[in-house]
């Protein structure tokens, strides 16, 4: 079971009022480790803007890089874009799914 209190990172983290993480948060946690989002792109061979689009808007390749490079599940880190058991939440299909976020509110 996914478990928030295992990343102490996400408690400094401010919650939406939909369950998702404040960006600005996400954003600082990476620059706080030393590198932009950019350059977590570029490290990791995808688009540049990818990370900083993954902060808007759903972008997979982003949401991943950013949670690998946290070492915070992908699940946790944008909860509500993934399932608990680590599926992409398609916006056009979001009624069929439950996400991190409705099963840990």
């Amino acid at each position: 079971m996914l478990n928030y209190e295992q990343y102490p990172v996400l408690k400094s983290f401010t919650q939406c009022d939909d369950g998702s993480w404040h960006p600005e948060d996400i954003k600082a946690a990476v620059r706080k480790t030393g590198v932009t989002l950019a350059e977590l792109c570029r490290a990791a061979g995808i688009a540049s803007n990818s990370a900083s689009k993954a902060l808007i808007e759903p972008s997979t390749k982003g949401e991943v890089v950013i949670a690998e490079h946290l070492n915070i599940p992908v699940q946790l880190l944008f909860p509500t874009r993934w399932t608990t058991d680590g599926k992409r939440v398609r916006p056009r299909y979001a009624d069929k799914y439950t996400t991190v976020a409705e099963m840990l509110s």
